[in-house]
C-alpha cells in the first residue's frame, strides 16, 4: 500500500468526507466506501461529523483566546481585565433642578440621598433619584435648593457575609444595568459596631495595609465583581463582616430629554412635619445617559487604556483616560498642545470635548473630567478644556430625475434625498477634524434613488452668533475655510454691485442718524464689511466699515451693537475657495436639516 496521509486543513463536512475516501484508495480492506448505502459510508459520515465539530470547538476556544478575535462578552471582558482596564456600564442620565419648599415646624430641611422624583420624555416616565443628603437651612417657613442633581434610576443594595472558608468567595453586583458610578461599598464589622465606607481605587499606588479600598472588575454574565485588599495593599475585612454594596440601576440613554419633573416622595416623613412643594421647575433636561459598552467598543479601547499607562503625557494618554472613564457622556475627544493655536499658549494642553447627547458638554462633566486628569497630570494648571467650534453647513441642490422609471412622486423623492443628506452628515460628519468632501455628497445624493440623473448642489459654511442686544461688541471667529471673494473694479464706488462672498442674516441696527433699520452685513471684495438694506424701492449702505474679513484664513472680526434680531442666532454665511470644507483640530462640520434646500425637478430631453 502506497503511503498516504489524510488532509484534514479543511473545515466543512463535505470536504472532510472526501479527504476520507482519498485515503481510503490507498488501501485495499475496504472496498465500499464510495457506496453512499453502505455501512462504511455511515461511519465516515460519523468521523466527518465528529471531525467537523471538534475543528469548529478547537477554532472558537481559539477565538476566544485573543482580545482581537473573541466573540463573546464574557472572554473580551477577560482580556480587558488583564490590561487594567473595566468596560462601562450603563450610566443614568442627570437632570438639575430648583425647587422651593413651604413648611411647617421644621428648622432644617433634609433632602435624603435617594428622594425620588418623577420625569418624562417621548419614551415614558422614569425615576429619578438624588445622590447625595442635601440639608438646607432657612431663617423662615421656606427651603429653596439650586441646580439639584437628580440621577435616572432607582438604588439598588446587594449584601454579603465575609466567610474565608468559601473558596474564591465572589461579591458580585447583581444587576448587569448597574451604573458603576453610583456605587458605594461599606464593610460592618463587629456586630455592625464599625461602618466604614470603603473607596474605589484603580491601581496600587499609595496603598497600604490600612487603606479603606476596594477594587471593581467586570465577571462572568455581563456583571460586576467588588474585591477588597490582601492585608499588603488594601485593607482585607474582617472574617464574618458584612459587605454592604449600594448602587443605581439605570435605563441608559433612553431616559435623555425628561423633563416635568415632580417630586415623588414624602419630604414631611423624614424631617418629622409638614413639607409641600411650592414649585419645582427644570434648569436643564436630562442628558448624559449612556449603554453599556459593546464588545467592539471595549476591543478598540482596552489596549490603548493600557498604552497610556495611568498618566497623561501624549495626546493618545488623555484622549485613552477620557473615554475609558466617561465613555459615555463624551462622543470625540481633540487634544492638542497649545503651540497649535494663536495666539501661543506654550505648556498647555488644550482637549475639546463633544457631548454623546448633543455638541455642548455640561460643566458639572467638565469639572468631573479636569479633577478626574489632574491624578495623571506631571505638571498641574496645564489643562484647558474647551467646546468644539462648529461649523454649519449650507445646502442648497437641485436634482433632476427621470419619472419614465420610477413611480415616486417629487415630494417623495425630496423626502428621501433629505434623509440622504441627514445621514451623510450624521456618518461622515460631526466629529472632529472630519472634512466634508463634496464629490462624495453629490454622489450620496445621487444614489439616493436610481430615477436621479444628475444634482447640481451649492455649499456654504455658517457660523451662528447670539450676540448681547444694545451693547457694543468686538467679536471674532474663523469659518476656517479660504474665503472667495471678488475684487470689483478700481473706479467703482458703490459696494453693492460686487457679487458677496460673506453674507449674514438680517438683524435690526441703530444707525447714526438715530433711525432703526433691517440690515445685512456683506464684504466689499477688499476686505471691509459693511452694512445695507434693503426697502422696497432702494438698496443703501447704512454702515460703511464694521469689521474686516481675511479672505486667505476665513477669520472675521465685526465690532457693532445689534438691537434685536429673529431666532435664537445670527448667521454668517461664507462661500469657500475649494467645494470641500475642512474642519481644523476643534472644528465639528455639521449639516443642520434646517439648512438644507431640495428642489427635484423632471428632467428635460
Amino acid at each position: 500500500m502506497a503511503n498516504s496521509s489524510l488532509t484534514l486543513s479543511s473545515l466543512d463536512f463535505d470536504t472532510l468526507k472526501s479527504n476520507f475516501k482519498e485515503f481510503l484508495k490507498t488501501q485495499s480492506v475496504f472496498k465500499d466506501y464510495d457506496f453512499d448505502g453502505s455501512n462504511i459510508s455511515v461511519l465516515l459520515d460519523v468521523m466527518s461529523y465528529n471531525s467537523y465539530l471538534n475543528s469548529f470547538y478547537l477554532n472558537m476556544v481559539a477565538s476566544e483566546m485573543f482580545l482581537d478575535s473573541a466573540q463573546k462578552y464574557d472572554s473580551v471582558v477577560s482580556h480587558a481585565k488583564e490590561l487594567n482596564y473595566l468596560p462601562r456600564s450603563n450610566k443614568s442620565s442627570v437632570a438639575e433642578v430648583n425647587i422651593t419648599f413651604n413648611t411647617v415646624g421644621i428648622n432644617s430641611l433634609v433632602i435624603p440621598k435617594g428622594t425620588r422624583f418623577n420625569g418624562i420624555n417621548s419614551n415614558g416616565s422614569y425615576v429619578f433619584t438624588t445622590n447625595e443628603t442635601k440639608v438646607l437651612t432657612s431663617s423662615n417657613s421656606t427651603f429653596s435648593v439650586s441646580n439639584l442633581q437628580i440621577f435616572e434610576g432607582d438604588y439598588f443594595q446587594d449584601s454579603y457575609v465575609v466567610d474565608y472558608d468559601i473558596e474564591n468567595q465572589q461579591f458580585l453586583i447583581t444587576n448587569e444595568n448597574v451604573d458603576i458610578y453610583s456605587i458605594t461599598v461599606n464593610i460592618l464589622e463587629n456586630n455592625g459596631a464599625s461602618n466604614t465606607e470603603y473607596k474605589r481605587v484603580e491601581n496600587l499606588y499609595g496603598l497600604n495595609g490600612s487603606s479603606k479600598i476596594y477594587f471593581l472588575q467586570g465577571t462572568q454574565n455581563g456583571l460586576y465583581e467588588v474585591t477588597f485588599g490582601d492585608g499588603l495593599f488594601g485593607k482585607r475585612p474582617l472574617n464574618a463582616s458584612t459587605v454592604s454594596i449600594n448602587y443605581r440601576i439605570s435605563t441608559g440613554i433612553e431616559a435623555d430629554s425628561s423633563t416635568n419633573f415632580i417630586l415623588s416622595d414624602d419630604l414631611g416623613v423624614t424631617n418629622q412635619g409638614d413639607v409641600s412643594v411650592n414649585s419645582l421647575t427644570t434648569v436643564s433636561i436630562s442628558a448624559g445617559g449612556a449603554e453599556k459598552e459593546t464588545i467592539d467598543s471595549i476591543r478598540f479601547t482596552a489596549p490603548r487604556y493600557f498604552a497610556a499607562q495611568q498618566r497623561a503625557v501624549t495626546n493618545d494618554d488623555y484622549s485613552s483616560l477620557i473615554f475609558a472613564n466617561f465613555g459615555g457622556e463624551i462622543s470625540d475627544v481633540s487634544v492638542y498642545g497649545g503651540q497649535e493655536v494663536e495666539p501661543k499658549q506654550y505648556g498647555r494642553v488644550i482637549v475639546a470635548l463633544k457631548s454623546s447627547s448633543g455638541t455642548i458638554v455640561p460643566d458639572y462633566v467638565k469639572n468631573k473630567i479636569s479633577r478626574y486628569l489632574s491624578n495623571f497630570i506631571a505638571i498641574p494648571n496645564r489643562l484647558i478644556l474647551e467646546d468644539p467650534d462648529v461649523l454649519y453647513c449650507e445646502v442648497n441642490t437641485t436634482v433632476q430625475y427621470n419619472p419614465n422609471i420610477t413611480v415616486k412622486s417629487p415630494s417623495e423623492i425630496e423626502s428621501l434625498i433629505a434623509a440622504t443628506i441627514k445621514n451623510y452628515s450624521k456618518n461622515n460628519l460631526e466629529l472632529f477634524q472630519n472634512d466634508l468632501r463634496y464629490s462624495k455628497l453629490v454622489t450620496a445624493i445621487d444614489n439616493t434613488d436610481t430615477s436621479i440623473v444628475s444634482n447640481n448642489t451649492e455649499l456654504r459654511v455658517m457660523k451662528r452668533w447670539s450676540p448681547e442686544l444694545n451693547t457694543l461688541i468686538d467679536f471674532s471667529f474663523s469659518f476656517g475655510n479660504a474665503i472667495r471673494f471678488i475684487v470689483p473694479p478700481t473706479n467703482q464706488q458703490q459696494p453693492l454691485k460686487h457679487p458677496p462672498m460673506f453674507t449674514s442674516s438680517p438683524f435690526v441696527y441703530t444707525a447714526s442718524d438715530g433711525n432703526d433699520y433691517t440690515v445685512q452685513m456683506q464684504d466689499n471684495g477688499r476686505g471691509i464689511i459693511y452694512l445695507y438694506s434693503t426697502t422696497a424701492d432702494d438698496i443703501f449702505v447704512v454702515e460703511n466699515n464694521i469689521g474686516t474679513i481675511d479672505y486667505s484664513t476665513g477669520n472675521v472680526d465685526i465690532k457693532l451693537s445689534i438691537k434685536s434680531y429673529n431666532g435664537q442666532y445670527i448667521i454668517f454665511y461664507g462661500r469657500t475657495v475649494r467645494r470641500d470644507i475642512f474642519a481644523s483640530k476643534n472644528n465639528l462640520i455639521i449639516i443642520d436639516p434646517s439648512d438644507v434646500t431640495i428642489n427635484v425637478i423632471e428632467n428635460i430631453q
